[in-house]
């Protein structure tokens, strides 16, 4: 059989042959028996395609072959086969297009992120970050921020803070290429805190590792919080070390300097300059060189003594008692204020010594990170 085309509806509809015998049948004789003759009309009229079908922008002439004419039964096995191509095709399509979204979704909140952060506003930043995580915990650049969490606050001061979010990321990621430099700015945070032990064990970690850059930059800082302790004995053998020599060699002449300078330094006995505000109020102060203290502390003292023994000459014992007791507590308060003056003087030499080291060692400021491919630097607020 070919292919028919009723006269004057060409355009309304089109009669498909089968493209194979349909099974249990034979081809139509070309005799004349009138029995099959029926029977295949029949079947032609049951099986027509309809003009939707053909004219659908969704299925092209091309496909359009696939709905042949044939019996009902492989008519539902084509259709039903049909579908389930449709629903796998649609469910690649869909998982295609979900990953497409959230890759850029992601890379959206990473962008929108970094800039926060380059342009200070930290605090927005720290809130994108912990979006991002929330959304991808698993994310191609979870690591990155996790730790752009700690860099956030320790960039804003928050000490605590920051120690904990690096804590957070070292449990999280601790095989992660970021451990070594989240672990080193930790120490920061640590010895801004003044808790200067827990910081040195974290310098030590470091030292034990194999990143040559953080190994280099954590003992500089090692020796220079054992020089600021007065530990001497143990920053020289720390500088002698031949594992570390190598990575300090460029500084090892400035920090046998600091050395020298440290140890030359002259501090103040917080017991003399007690002792001396107990014999004359006022000459303690003079002794931790804070004159204007010592000045006044020298006059307030012997105003209060001139007129208690005015009042005692005048018989007036209530004044005098008065003035005897305010006197006391000024004269306490000048000794107490000379001790705590002397150890004041003696931690501002640490203080200022160790700024000096820090910016003879060049660790006034170090890279944190590169949020949005922009480095961005921190500054040390020693």
């Amino acid at each position: 059989m070919r292919s028919r085309k009723d006269k004057g509806h060409e355009a309304e509809r089109i009669v498909l042959e089968p493209p194979f015998p349909l099974p249990g049948l034979r081809p139509e004789p070309r005799g004349g028996n009138i029995l099959l003759k029926s029977f295949f009309n029949e079947m032609k009229t049951m099986c027509r395609i309809k003009k939707t079908l053909l004219t659908t922008s969704f299925f092209s002439r091309t496909t359009a072959p696939i709905f042949f004419e044939s019996a009902p039964g492989v008519k539902s096995v084509h259709i039903a086969f049909i579908l389930i191509f449709l629903l796998l095709h649609g469910r690649v399509c869909a998982d295609e297009f979900s990953t497409q979204y959230y890759d850029l979704r992601g890379k959206e909140i990473r962008q929108f992120c970094g800039e926060l952060f380059i342009a200070g506003e930290y605090y927005r930043a720290i809130t994108e970050a912990k979006r991002y995580l929330s959304i991808f915990p698993r994310g191609p650049r979870a690591e990155e921020m996790a730790k752009l969490i700690g860099d956030a606050y320790l960039m804003s001061h928050e000490w605590a803070e920051a120690i904990s979010a690096y804590d957070n990321f070292l449990m999280q990621f601790p095989k992660s290429p970021l451990a070594n430099t989240a672990t080193f700015h930790t120490a920061i945070a640590l010895v801004k805190q003044g808790n200067a032990a827990e910081a040195e064990r974290l310098f030590q970690l470091i030292l034990s590792g194999s990143d040559r850059l953080k190994k280099g930059e954590a003992a500089r800082w090692e020796i220079l919080l054992l020089i600021r302790q007065n530990r001497f004995d143990e920053a020289e053998r720390l500088l002698r070390d031949r594992m570390l020599r190598p990575e300090i060699e460029d500084e090892a002449m400035l920090i046998e300097g600091l050395l020298r300078d440290k140890k030359g330094v002259r501090y103040k006995s917080p017991e003399t300059a007690g002792l001396l505000s107990a014999i004359l109020p006022g000459s303690g102060q003079f002794y931790n060189e804070r004159y204007q203290d010592g000045t006044y502390s020298f006059i307030l003292n012997s105003l209060f003594i001139f007129g208690a023994w005015k009042a005692f000459d005048s018989d007036n014992y209530g004044i005098a008692g008065l003035l005897t007791l305010f006197e006391l507590g000024w004269y306490a308060g000048g000794i107490y204020g000379a001790v705590g003056g002397a150890h004041k003087y003696n931690r501002q030499i640490d203080e200022d010594h160790f700024r000096s080291g820090l910016q003879r060692l060049n660790l006034r400021e170090s890279e944190i990170g590169r949020p949005a491919g922009v480095s961005v630097m921190f500054s040390y607020p020693f």
